[in-house]
């Protein structure tokens, strides 16, 4: 007997009093009673999607009660673009009994879209139906829109998914699923066939993701799905084969996939977190090598391994401050004396600073590591502050560590106990990633410029998003790459360049730095563009001794210029 057949017995209220109802009887008011306990509608449909029978609070999926749901096909009242992946979930429930509620979106019967959680699960006792519960979103939630996440959405998303899986004991699974060759078949199939094989390898992936919202596309051939633990990665690439095969597909290379248990212990959950986007994210900017058809799991464990050993370290480094500061001077080319100083970090075990803080940066820990290397700057001034000439430093942040929603709050805490000290700092802006909200990033700079604190842009022309800074951003100094201020001195094409960008640099009103200044011609080359600081070899390398660059050289010999180090 299903639900369609005796409606009014299953609606009936659950009483302790008054004559006593079969077993059965109770038992599916019990059923209907839960159902309703954590949704808003309670629909019973046969396979293929019918409904048999709903129940539940009026919504706006009909325009009367919503017994007049009966007799339609759920689909209808889906959005076009969830249908295939609603109809995945169809078939998930068919095949695992159960499914937890996922995120769809409905079509409403003023045509407007709404997004919902669908829930569900087959009764051995009723093999033909599928019960389904609809929970109308109380709060506003992201709208599903058919599509997989990309690879920044799906990094953002995964750690938020570790972390829950963590905290709340769930059993999820991270799969990295590579097709190799999906796009040039596709490229090649007629375009109906080609939307035919991309639509379903979505709508199939967002069915087997957790909750509905935790599958991406990584890359061209290239997909991370976070899903429930009894996911196997075997049956993920029968599936993704018998899609592209219905389709009329052949795929020129193979389909492998990478599992991983993220329960894993090996760290604290939001290193686990850290480590985890670290591998995805390399799984999707890969160019073959290290992750190929033969190497997938190879080259997965090992750079997840990697990532766990390299984040251990990055760890202990900021936990014990074991990292060295070293400071290089920004010479006024016109009386050579020190304008300021640069803090440069070094760290044993790192190829190079730019490679320690692209790693940081990747695993979200140059957040720490920035607000540490303010503090350690300070320390430095605070113990020098009598010397006579007490230099102001620029400190290195990542857009990355200034892009925090809490960054300035956590910033004012660190230099408010060095009082007047904090305004010999400046802030240099690095942009290893890629900042992609320049508006959002200025406004935080303002703030800072308004605290009394001076901006200045590093490595200006290194890359386009740097250019494009230089109009999103208001600063007070601007670095120019030591590319183009060596270049320059014998390629026209790079003197071009570099006339350019001193140019509109001077125009936006901003101070120019040339970096790299190596040799007495660098020198002389800026000096003639007007550009009036430099930083180099030229005058001196990185030192630790800061209290030589404090020293009052009017009282000994040089004649009031600092005798530059070697």
């Amino acid at each position: 007997m299903t639900l369609a057949q005796n409606n009014a017995t299953r609606t009936a209220p659950v009483t302790s009093a008054g004559p006593r109802r079969p077993q059965s009887s109770r038992d599916r008011d019990r059923f209907v009673g839960f159902a309703f306990a954590a949704a808003d509608l309670l629909v019973e449909t046969d396979s293929m999607g019918t409904i048999l029978f709903s129940a539940g609070a009026r919504c706006r999926l009909t325009k009367g009660d919503v017994g007049g749901l009966v007799g339609t096909n759920l689909l209808d009242v889906v959005a076009p673009s969830d249908r295939k992946y609603v109809h995945v979930l169809f078939n998930r429930i068919k095949e695992k009994a159960r499914i937890k509620p996922a995120r769809v979106l409905f079509q409403g019967m003023d045509g407007q879209m709404f997004p919902a959680l669908l829930g569900g699960c087959r009764l051995d006792s009723c093999p033909e139906s599928l019960f389904l519960t609809v929970l109308l979103a109380s709060s506003p939630m992201a709208t599903p829109t058919g599509e997989l996440l990309d690879e920044h959405e799906f990094n953002g998303i995964l750690e938020k998914r570790i972390l829950d899986a963590r905290e709340r004991g769930l059993d999820r699974g991270l799969t990295l699923l590579l097709v190799e060759g999906l796009q040039s078949m596709v490229a090649s199939m007629p375009e109906g066939a080609a939307e035919e094989v991309k639509e379903s390898i979505d709508a199939y992936l967002r069915g087997i993701s957790a909750d509905g919202d935790s599958a991406g596309h990584l890359a061209g051939d290239r997909y991370g799905i976070v899903h429930a633990a009894d996911i196997d990665g075997r049956e993920v690439q029968g599936h993704i084969a018998q899609i592209i095969e219905a389709a009329g597909g052949a795929l020129p290379g193979g389909i492998r996939s990478w599992t991983m248990d993220m329960t894993d212990d090996r760290l604290d959950a939001a290193d686990a977190a850290r480590a985890l986007v670290y591998t995805v994210q390399a799984f999707a900017l890969a160019q073959g090598g290290e992750f190929t058809i033969s190497s997938l799991e190879d080259g997965a464990n090992r750079m997840m391994a990697e990532a766990v050993e390299r984040i251990g370290r990055l760890r202990a480094t900021i936990a014990n401050k074991d990292f060295v500061v070293v400071y290089q001077p920004i010479v006024d080319l016109e009386t050579q004396a020190v304008h300021h100083l640069e803090a440069l970090t070094r760290v044993d075990g790192m190829k190079s600073p730019v490679e320690f803080i692209a790693f940081a940066e990747d695993v979200g820990l140059i957040y720490d590591f920035d607000l540490l290397l303010t503090q350690t700057v300070l320390e430095t001034l605070h113990a020098h502050r009598r010397e006579p000439k007490l230099p102001d430093v620029a400190i290195n942040l990542s857009a990355k560590t200034l892009m925090s929603p809490i960054f300035l709050t956590q910033f004012q805490s660190v230099v408010a106990p060095y009082g007047d000290l904090r305004k010999k700092l400046l802030i240099e802006v690095t942009e290893t990633v890629v900042v992609s909200d320049i508006a959002r990033l200025n406004g935080v700079l303002q703030k800072l410029r308004e605290a009394g604190y001076r901006i200045c842009l590093d490595d200006v022309g290194a890359g386009s998003t740097s250019f494009q800074s230089l109009y999103g951003i208001q600063a007070d100094y601007a670095k120019i790459d030591g590319q183009f201020v060596r270049g320059a001195v014998s390629s026209p094409r790079d003197m071009t360049m570099l006339r350019s960008m001193v140019d509109v640099c001077r125009q936006l009103g901003m101070k120019l730095i040339g970096e790299q200044v190596e040799e007495p011609a660098h020198a002389q080359l800026l000096a003639s563009l007007d550009v009036p600081l430099a930083q180099g070899f030229l005058f001196s390398r990185p030192s630790r001794d800061f209290a030589y660059f404090a020293k009052d050289w009017s009282k000994v010999r040089g004649g009031g210029k600092v005798i530059w180090k070697s």
